[in-house]
Formats: structure tokens, C-alpha cells, sequence
């Protein structure tokens, strides 16, 4: 019989970082979600480890990612999730399961609270101008392109970029795969709704109308497309 998840994380803790500080068990663990594909999403802040590090391992009946971190350190971290508008970390500390703690986790979980409500960095508008190019450069290629083959990778490549643009466009985080969905039908159902229904579409068909109309009303509102005058300096 599978050893319960909390179980395997303290576990894990006990045989590999006795010495550390705090640690919160996170991931489908936290939401109590897991199923049989489920994995293991650990934080930990540990001072005597020699570096901060992510490892992947297969223990106690369970694959196991570890994120460890020293605590002078973890800070620095939560804001470059902040820049790349990522929010794993936080939400790892934030939403997480304490599994040991020094006398500091409920301040280190407020932290990451309030780091998460506050949202990621403003989109630029040089950030902003390379994605309407980058969006542009695809939908120009979607339009010319006859080979049913080129307009699949062409439109998955699209299915990923426009929900990011309208999400920065919005202040809003970002996620990847499962959480790309869950962020964008979080912020606006309809559209989410909409993209997936007009990307199996053009998978089913091949025909890209619906899909590249919806992406350019994203576009239209800040903007349009952009090729004309684009700049970029390396």
C-alpha cells in the first residue's frame, strides 16, 4: 500500500534535511487533489545545505520535487518569480502544508501571501510592443501558410502566447500548462472558453479563421498588430 503523501514529505524531511529550518508540503498535496500521477512539491529552508536547489527524486513510493532554499536567500527568489510573473515559489509557501517550522513559518507564509495578491511586475511597454511583434509575426505566418502541417505548429505555438499577452496585459500571473488554463479561466472564463474551443477547431479542420480573429481582438485592444516600425536593440 502507497504511503500517504504527508507521510512520505516528513518523511523525506527526516532522513534527508534533519536540520532544517521550516518546510511546506505544496502542490496537489496542499489542495488535497493528488491522484495516482500526482507528485510530491516540498519547500524547504535549510541553512545547512552548501547551495539553494531544485532536485527531482523517486522515494518513499512517491516522485518528489524538492525546492531548497537558505532563508537569507528566499526572498531574493520570491522576487524573481515577481519579474518573470511565475508564481511556484510562492504559492508553494503561500497555499502549502507546514511540515516543521522554527517559531517563523506563519510569517514566511504571510510574505508569500501578500507577495502573491500584490501580483507580478508591470508589464513594459517594451515587453508589451515584443509580444504584439512576436504575435504578429505568427498570425502573418498562419495567413500565408497552405500546409495544414505548418499551420498546426504555427497555432501551437499561439495557443501558449496570446493567453500570456492578455494575462501581462492584465497584470495578471502566468503559468505553464495546467496552469496556463487555470490562471486564464480564473481571469476571464469566457475568452478561455472561446480560445480552447477555436484552437480544437482549427486541430479538427485545419481551418485558422476563428482562431487568428480571436487573437487579433486580444490584439486590438493594445494595439493591433506590429511590424512597421518595430525596433528592437540587442
Amino acid at each position: 500500500m502507497k504511503t500517504p503523501a504527508e507521510s512520505a514529505a516528513k518523511k523525506c524531511l527526516e532522513d534527508r534535511f534533519p536540520d532544517c529550518r521550516m518546510a511546506f508540503l505544496g502542490g496537489s498535496s496542499a489542495r488535497r487533489e493528488l491522484n495516482e500521477y500526482s507528485d510530491i512539491d516540498i519547500l524547504i529552508i535549510d541553512d545547512t545545505q552548501p547551495f539553494s536547489y531544485h532536485q527531482c527524486l523517486f522515494c518513499y513510493g512517491w516522485p518528489i520535487e524538492l525546492f531548497v532554499f537558505h532563508q537569507d536567500v528566499l526572498s531574493f527568489f520570491f522576487e524573481i518569480s515577481r519579474q518573470e510573473r511565475i508564481p511556484t515559489l510562492l504559492r508553494l509557501c503561500a497555499e502549502g502544508r507546514v511540515l516543521k517550522d522554527d517559531g517563523s513559518a506563519e510569517r514566511m507564509k504571510s510574505q508569500a501571501e501578500k507577495r502573491l495578491k500584490n501580483g507580478p511586475s508591470k508589464w513594459t511597454e517594451g515587453e508589451r510592443d515584443r509580444q504584439r511583434f512576436a504575435i504578429t509575426d505568427l498570425l502573418n505566418d498562419l495567413n500565408s501558410t497552405t500546409s495544414r502541417e505548418e499551420t498546426v505548429f504555427i497555432a501551437a505555438k499561439l495557443f501558449d502566447l496570446v493567453p500570456e499577452f492578455v494575462l501581462s496585459a492584465h497584470g495578471q500571473w502566468l503559468g505553464h500548462g495546467k496552469w496556463m488554463f487555470r490562471t486564464l479561466h480564473d481571469f476571464d472564463p469566457s475568452f478561455s472558453e472561446q480560445w480552447l474551443e477555436a484552437y480544437q477547431h482549427l486541430i479538427k479542420t485545419g481551418n485558422s479563421e476563428r482562431f487568428a480573429a480571436l487573437a487579433d481582438r486580444q490584439l486590438a485592444r493594445h494595439g493591433g498588430r506590429l511590424f512597421a516600425g518595430y525596433k528592437e536593440i540587442y
